[in-house]
């Protein structure tokens, strides 16, 4: 509840990993990142890119993505290990709190490389057997889900630390017949969480699956690109997906249908796509959409364009782009 009140007075901080993903947290302006040659996560203050601290939390390589919940204080990072890390965000009571007997012994040196205890890895998340590649976290759940290079979804409580279930995507592959009879595996490339309970799953083949955190397939369909954004729309409805095509889609998160294409050829490929938290609602919502030329559109939803429905049919947003 701490955590919560502290993320709504209004400030924030962003973090940054590398490929351009990004979240919110509370307190001052702050730059968390990922990437870099010394698998690290470094912390730098928005004014002046002054760096504050950095740290490994005992991932051994490369750190390749990170998330932060919307709660304000706590981070999840993937790496290279196979494993992800929970860490707690310059509030060292929390970390206290949460941090389990294994970190606390076996990783308390790592812990120690952070300054002023701004950054503190709190619990290790087993599971994986490859590389990680991309993860979501949900504050409102308590959930992580990270996909990894054999196409496995682990999924994870993040404030115990404890596995919860594992799903492999390979069965819903579109080579399923050829990964069965040489062994191969299909590399997750996106996921992204709604506080639903429903998830999205990108493949490196192009798949896009919808599950449920309790591990029921809802549907599935052929993107036909390599996406590089996605992410789902305030009240679960709508996934928004982008990548190399230079077009941002949006589909219906019951069946993954179409509901709308909007062309942004003449900027190159989507790299990014964020919509105003809901946390601003009723304000209203615009999207952003970063592109390979550098440039960043906004879209709004504007007024719905009235027409007859045929039955079933659903009454899909319609945005502008400014």
């Amino acid at each position: 509840d701490g955590l919560r009140r502290r993320a709504a007075i209004g400030t924030m901080r962003t973090s940054k990993a590398f490929e351009g993903s990004s979240g919110l947290m509370d307190a001052s302006y702050l730059l968390l990142s990922c990437g870099y040659f010394d698998g690290t996560v470094k912390m730098h203050s928005i004014d002046g890119l002054r760096m504050k601290c950095s740290g490994s939390g005992g991932h051994r390589g490369a750190i390749n993505c990170l998330k932060i919940g919307t709660d304000g204080g706590l981070m999840v990072t993937g790496g290279q290990d196979a494993t992800c890390r929970v860490w707690v965000v310059d509030h060292s009571d929390m970390a206290i709190a949460l941090t389990d007997g294994y970190v606390q012994t076996a990783l308390a040196t790592f812990n120690g490389e952070t300054n002023e205890n701004l950054l503190s890895c709190c619990h290790v998340l087993w599971g994986h057997e490859e590389a990680i590649t991309c993860l979501d976290f949900s504050s409102d759940l308590d959930l992580v889900i990270s996909g990894s290079v054999d196409g496995i979804v682990c999924i994870h409580s993040v404030r115990r630390g404890k596995f919860i279930r594992s799903i492999d995507m390979n069965e819903s592959s579109l080579d399923r017949a050829l990964h069965n009879r040489f062994d191969m595996h299909t590399p997750v490339r996106l996921l992204t969480l709604h506080s639903n309970g429903n998830f999205a799953t990108h493949l490196e083949d192009g798949m896009l699956l919808l599950y449920t955190v309790n591990g029921a397939k809802l549907c599935s369909t052929d993107s036909g690109e390599k996406l590089n954004a996605m992410t789902i729309c305030t009240g679960g409805e709508m996934l928004v997906t982008g990548g190399e095509s230079c077009h941002v889609v949006i589909r219906s998160m019951r069946d993954l249908g179409v509901r709308c294409v909007l062309d942004l050829s003449n900027h190159g490929p989507i790299r990014c796509i964020t919509l105003t938290p809901s946390s601003l609602n009723p304000a209203p919502q615009f999207m952003y959409i970063g592109t390979e030329d550098g440039k960043v559109t906004i879209v709004d939803r504007g007024p719905m364009q009235r027409k007859p429905l045929a039955e079933g049919e659903e009454e899909v947003p319609y945005w502008n782009v400014r």
